[in-house]
C-alpha cells in the first residue's frame, strides 16, 4: 500500500499502537508535545539522514536505515560519556512511499533504540520529495560529561575499534564492487554501531580529558579536539588500526582513507600516560579494541601525521565537509 492511500495519520495511529510503554514518559506520541520529568543534566544531539546524500534506498533495507539512524545520533551521546534515553523522529516521505517500507523503517529504529534503554517520544512526518531523516535525541550523563576542550600536552591519543572501513564501503557501493572484503566495509558503512558501552565507561573511570566521535574523518574529527583544547597533535599512521578487510583492500600502508574517511562512528580520545594500563584493560573487559595512535603537543606544533620513517606523511585532504570539497 502506498503512503498516500493510506495518509498520514492513520500511519501514525498504527505506529503509536507499536511503541512500547515507558514508566519514564509522562505523555509521549499522540499530543503536541511529550512531557518528562527529568533529573540531572541532560544531553541532546540531533542530526539529518537525506537520500541520495547520505544514502540511497538501493543500497540498503528500510529496517537497516532505522537502525542507523538511530546509532549515528547515539554515537554523539557516546562521545559525551553518556547514555540515550529518549527520541524525538522527524519524517520527510515521498507519497509514493510504500508503507510496508515505512514499518520496516520504524521497526528497526524502535529495536535499536529499545537496545539501548531509549523511548520514541514523538516526532513529525511531512510529504516531501525525497526521504529525508532528522532525529533528536536526549540523554544523561551519570558520570559526568566528556567535552572536547579538555585535552592537555603530553596525552596519549587513543581510538576505538578499526578506522575508514566506512568510507571504503561506501566507495565500494559506489563502485558496485562484491566479494568478502567488500561485503565486510559495506556493511560498516550502512549499519554502524554506537560505542555507547565504551563511552560510559570511559567516563566512569574518569580516563578521558576530551572526547569526540569519528564521523567526519579522524582528522577533521581531531582538528575540532584540538581546536577547542587550543593544542596541537602527532598521529603515528603505522599506528593506525586496520581491519582485515581493508588491509585486503587496500595493503598495509595505505592510510589515506583511514585518516579521512568518514562514517566509522569510533570514539577519538585523549588521556593521560598514566592511564595508559586502566585504558587496556578497559579494552579486555569492553570487548573492543582501543589503540595507542598518537599523542597531544603544543598548539605551535599542529596537527600532523608521521610515517614509518619519522617523515611527514600528509594525506590529499583533512576530511568530510558538507559544503567545501576537495
Amino acid at each position: 500500500m502506498k503512503l498516500h492511500d493510506l495518509g498520514e495519520f492513520p500511519f501514525l495511529r498504527s505506529l503509536r499502537d507499536r511503541v512500547p510503554a515507558d514508566p519514564r514518559v509522562f505523555l509521549g506520541l499522540g499530543d503536541d508535545c511529550a512531557v518528562l520529568s527529568l533529573p540531572g543534566m541532560t544531553l541532546l544531539t540531533t542530526d539529518a539522514m537525506i537520500e541520495g546524500v547520505h544514502f540511497r534506498r538501493e543500497w540498503t533495507s528500510f529496517s537497516t536505515l532505522g537502525e542507523k539512524a538511530f546509532a549515528v545520533n547515539a554515537s554523539d551521546i557516546a562521545a559525551m560519556g553518556g547514555e540515550p534515553t529518549f527520541a524525538l523522529l522527524s519524517l520527510g516521505v515521498p507519497q509514493q512511499c510504500e508503507v510496508e517500507d515505512l514499518d520496516a523503517f520504524f521497526n528497526g529504529f524502535v529495536r535499536a533504540a529499545e537496545a539501548c534503554g531509549t523511548a520514541l517520544i514523538g516526532g513529525n512526518m511531512s510529504a516531501a520529495s525525497c526521504l529525508m531523516l532528522s532525529v533528536t535525541l536526549l540523554g544523561q550523563a551519570p558520570h559526568g560529561v566528556i567535552t572536547r576542550s579538555g585535552a592537555q600536552v603530553g596525552d596519549d591519543l587513543y581510538v576505538t575499534g578499526t578506522l575508514g572501513d566506512a568510507a571504503l564501503g561506501l566507495r565500494l557501493l559506489q563502485e558496485e564492487r562484491d566479494g568478502p572484503a567488500a561485503q565486510a566495509v559495506k556493511a560498516r558503512f550502512l549499519c554502524p554501531s554506537a560505542r555507547l558501552a565504551i563511552g560510559r565507561e570511559v567516563a566512569a573511570r574518569h580516563l578521558a580529558t576530551a572526547m569526540i566521535d569519528v564521523s567526519d574523518g579522524l582528522l577533521q574529527d581531531l582538528g575540532h579536539v584540538c581546536e577547542e583544547s587550543h593544542v596541537g597533535a602527532v598521529v603515528e599512521a603505522p599506528r593506525l588500526p586496520l581491519s582485515v578487510a581493508y588491509r585486503a583492500l587496500l595493503g598495509e600502508q595505505d592510510w589515506s582513507v583511514a585518516l579521512t574517511g568518514g562514517e566509522d562512528y569510533e570514539l577519538l580520545f585523549s588521556a593521560a600516560v598514566e592511564h595508559r594500563t586502566a585504558v587496556g584493560a578497559l579494552a579486555q573487559s569492553g570487548g573492543c579494541a582501543i589503540t595507542r595512535i598518537g599523542r597531544i603537543v603544543p598548539q605551535a606544533e599542529g596537527l600532523s601525521v608521521r610515517g614509518p620513517d619519522g617523515a611527514t606523511y600528509t594525506p590529499a585532504y583533512a576530511g568530510y565537509d558538507h559544503f567545501r570539497q576537495a
